[in-house]
């Protein structure tokens, strides 16, 4: 080659020498970890970590005072959305969120199914917690190099959650004394959940549309929320919707069915995300009769005769009209079936 080369080529001459293509993974990924209330992750849709890959843990809150929290854990290319989508299906209601992501460039989908493999280990093993998983993640296969690195990045994400305040990963292990001069934390009894209780500060105003405050274990009276709804509930189980303020109950029938009783009320609004199936039953509902108008406010339907309802997923979709899970706004209650009209 010539020595009388343009100005700029002494800048490009690596890429000139180039035979073939070249990867190379950072030789360390450095967490960014987020933690925040279910409500507030539409308000955070938009960041670039909740729009690449990542894992996540989504923690519910128990019913009574002597069950434990409860956890389910995944991934996605846009861990996000991925995970709306999973609160949006799920039929158990779901109060936080935890994402693992990163930020630095190179960042593969490999990596993301790796750490699901791993926080869901962990999260299986963790005595103050109840994973809640359909089937266990199988290993992904990364190189020994990368699993060395992600090894570490898992260390590091458990020691930021405990900077935060958060300690149900907890103990965090130490890799390498003299690399990372950290101590081990003790091992919490229970998970604390006196920083994630406190008010938001992103939704201060709460969305009338979503059911409210399901923390605290009741007796099931009249306007009080019962445990939610589970498949084990026994034949005869009573149920009140709790949705925005619609008045709705149901009974659990002997052949597992759901029947909504007649003078419930019905949301006559639809969200963007109701799936299409739910659109044609609540179409065909209203085009028999089933559903007519409320008397009096125009954002409600009436139910007209009893009618069941073949799963409590459909139920729950049909009556709030939005992709809510039975678990979610179906609580046991007590009282007499009411009728409207």
């Amino acid at each position: 080659m010539s020595n009388n080369l343009p100005p700029f080529t002494s800048v490009v001459m690596s890429l000139i020498k180039l035979r073939g293509p070249v990867k190379q993974r950072a030789s360390i990924w450095v967490p960014t970890v987020m933690v925040m209330r279910v409500e507030d992750l539409p308000h955070e849709i938009s960041l670039p970590v909740l729009n690449s890959t990542g894992c996540y843990a989504a923690i519910g809150l128990p019913n009574a005072s002597d069950q434990r929290p409860y956890v389910m854990c995944g991934e996605g290319k846009n861990v996000g959305h991925r995970l709306m989508r999973k609160i949006n299906d799920s039929d158990r209601a779901w109060h936080f969120v935890i994402i693992f992501g990163c930020e630095q460039p190179g960042w593969f989908e490999a990596a993301g199914k790796h750490l699901e493999w791993r926080f869901n280990s962990l999260l299986e093993h963790a005595p103050h917690l109840d994973l809640v998983i359909g089937v266990s993640p199988r290993r992904n296969h990364v190189s020994e190099e990368e699993r060395r690195v992600l090894d570490n990045y898992v260390v590091e994400a458990r020691r930021l959650l405990v900077s935060m305040g958060h300690h149900f990963l907890e103990p965090v292990p130490v890799l390498e004394r003299e690399a990372v001069p950290h101590t081990v934390a003790p091992a919490a009894s229970r998970f604390d959940f006196s920083e994630f209780l406190k008010p938001s500060r992103l939704s201060s105003t709460p969305d009338p549309m979503m059911p409210q405050g399901p923390f605290t274990h009741s007796t099931g009276l009249d306007g009080e929320r019962g445990p939610g709804l589970k498949a084990e509930d026994p034949i005869g189980t009573r149920y009140r919707l709790h949705y925005g303020d619609l008045q709705a109950t149901a009974e659990k029938l002997p052949d597992g069915t759901l029947l909504v009783h007649k003078g419930s009320e019905v949301s006559a609004v639809e969200t963007t995300t109701l799936p299409r199936y739910i659109r044609e039953h609540r179409a065909t509902l209203l085009a028999t009769g089933v559903l007519n108008a409320h008397p009096t406010d125009e954002t409600k339907l009436v139910v007209t005769r009893d009618e069941p309802f073949e799963s409590p997923s459909r139920l729950a979709k049909c009556l709030t009209g939005s992709t809510q899970g039975a678990g979610a706004v179906l609580r046991t209650c007590t009282i007499d079936t009411f009728r409207l009209i």
